[in-house]
């Protein structure tokens, strides 16, 4: 199964934040949207990192300053952030993940974002198609499969 097979049923939106907005309001989107990440741009509307729920921790160091803290302060960098193709395979993504202790990866194409998928994306993906697979065995242990229509034309 390829990553792209994941975007088709989960779909491409990405949520993006400017580099300059309150961290505060982000967690806020994270929590109303139930998301655990967001692409970070820039002014000029270009994507220079990635902000998760695990950057956001970082900022709870700082209690006192937390309602100033901006994404640009605790976000991962562009050059640091690991992405994948939607040609991978989900296999090299979760090796990705696992290896890095990460669970968001952004997709990209012609150096434009367009989707990111989680850990969780992966394990439901990873289980319908399990689930697909026993029931066609089982379908075909009951007898209950597809005959081919011999029909002539």
């Amino acid at each position: 199964m390829l990553i792209k097979d994941i975007l088709k049923f989960k779909g491409g939106f990405v949520y993006t934040v400017n580099e300059n907005e309150q961290i505060c309001k982000v967690l806020d989107t994270f929590v109303g949207k139930k998301i655990g990440s967001c692409m970070v741009a820039d002014s000029n509307e270009k994507f220079i990192g990635i902000m998760t729920e695990k950057d956001a921790i970082k900022c709870f160091k700082d209690v006192q300053r937390f309602s100033d803290i901006k994404v640009k302060d605790i976000m991962t960098k562009y050059e640091n952030i690991i992405i994948v193709s939607e040609d991978d395979n989900i296999q090299y993504a979760m090796s990705i993940m696992t290896e890095n202790r990460i669970k968001h990866l952004p997709v990209m194409k012609d150096g434009n974002v367009i989707g990111v998928i989680s850990i969780g994306d992966i394990v439901k993906a990873q289980l319908e198609h399990s689930e697909h697979i026993a029931k066609t065995y089982l379908d075909h242990i009951k007898g209950k499969t597809p005959q081919p229509n011999n029909q002539e034309y």
